[in-house]
């Protein structure tokens, strides 16, 4: 980028952090700590249900007034209520707990990926404002910057649900730049995803890097995507040559 950049933005799963855990894994686990209530003979069941509601709660999540976490607990129950283990507010109440426990789970199933802290240090130290903007609900993702104390080493945390908005639309990253203080020209958003981060960062006007810390074929990862990167780098130390 030809003028000094003023921002640096950073997605968080998968970028700024390491699951431990696939989601898929992490969800296992969820309903194995549950299976004394729900039986085991009934994930199959159970999952069936959450794979075929999960599309249509994330796409629609913010049409309606009711809180995603909340959106997330009738979720469950619902899928609870498939397996025939419980329903009504039995189902509901115990939705609500497989909720806390997901979240307890999620907190503590992340890492720093190598050379985060170092590169968002000395990012601050060079006078760069930082942040994050990450997909989610927000108290899902707020757990897991919590678990890690990710707020007191950036500037700024924006996550989708708090602009209504998933990235790659505008909104989301809009309201990070307000909250930074800096017009799109002047920031970039750094994130493993092709259309997420930097297609969705390239048509609001900032730039676009590609985080591709498995050496992934650029032409293969963006083969669906019209934008190309503004940068690509393989190692979260290397954005640091971009100020």
């Amino acid at each position: 980028m030809s003028r000094k950049l003023k921002a640096v933005f950073f997605d968080l799963d998968e970028t700024l952090i390491e699951n431990r855990l696939s989601v898929r894994e992490l969800f296992a686990r969820m309903y194995y700590d549950f299976e004394n209530q729900l039986g085991a003979d009934n994930q199959d069941t159970f999952f069936t249900e959450l794979r075929s509601q999960a599309p249509i709660l994330w796409s629609a999540m913010f049409d309606t007034d009711v809180a995603p976490e909340q959106q997330f607990i009738e979720c469950f129950a619902q899928c609870i209520e498939s397996t025939g283990a419980a329903n009504g507010a039995q189902a509901a109440s115990l939705g609500q707990k497989m909720f806390e426990h997901y979240l307890s789970l999620s907190a503590g199933n992340v890492v720093f990926h190598d050379g985060a802290e170092e590169t968002l240090a000395t990012l601050r130290e060079s006078g760069v404002i930082t942040g994050l903007i990450t997909n989610g609900m927000e108290q899902v993702q707020l757990n897991k910057v919590h678990s890690l104390k990710i707020q007191d080493k950036v500037d700024h945390v924006t996550v989708s649900a708090q602009a209504r908005a998933h990235k790659p639309h505008s909104p989301v990253f809009k309201l990070a730049l307000r909250r930074a203080g800096v017009s799109a020209g002047d920031a970039i958003q750094v994130g493993d995803h092709a259309t997420n981060d930097v297609a969705g960062a390239i048509r609001a006007g900032l730039g676009g890097v590609y985080y591709n810390p498995g050496g992934l074929v650029l032409e293969e990862s963006f083969a669906n995507v019209s934008e190309r990167p503004t940068h690509h780098v393989q190692h979260l130390r290397e954005v640091l040559n971009l100020i």
